[in-house]
């Protein structure tokens, strides 16, 4: 997409843009699709492979929950997760959590999350 906002050259609308971005006006602006989330598809299983239910949640580094989901028929799903590093931990319906692991997610996409009860 190339944004010609006035009469300038693109060095002008990109030292603007970086502006808005600095100002917090960007988010207002420009189309969300240029500040991406992922969304986490999760699938909860017990230790024999079969569908778990329970709450399972990402919590960044500050241990702070950032999106938790509740499976059902083992599966959930996690809308709008910022890209970065997070603890996974699961409090499952039956059986005994995980231990709590670290993944990665990616600034924007779909995510498959698999976590197994024991």
């Amino acid at each position: 997409m190339y944004l010609r906002l006035f009469k300038g050259s693109s060095t002008t609308c990109s030292a603007l843009l970086g502006a808005l971005a600095l100002t917090g006006l960007a988010g207002a602006l420009l189309p969300a699709a240029v500040f991406a989330e992922a969304t986490v598809s999760v699938s909860l299983k017990d230790p024999q492979g079969q569908p778990a239910d329970g709450k399972v949640t990402l919590s960044n580094a500050e241990g702070k929950s950032v999106a938790t989901c509740v499976a059902h028929a083992g599966q959930c799903e996690m809308q709008s997760v910022p890209g970065g590093f997070y603890t996974v931990t699961v409090e499952p319906a039956k059986g005994a959590a995980p231990k709590p692991r670290k993944v990665m997610i990616p600034p924007s996409g779909k995510v498959a999350l698999v976590v197994a009860t024991r």
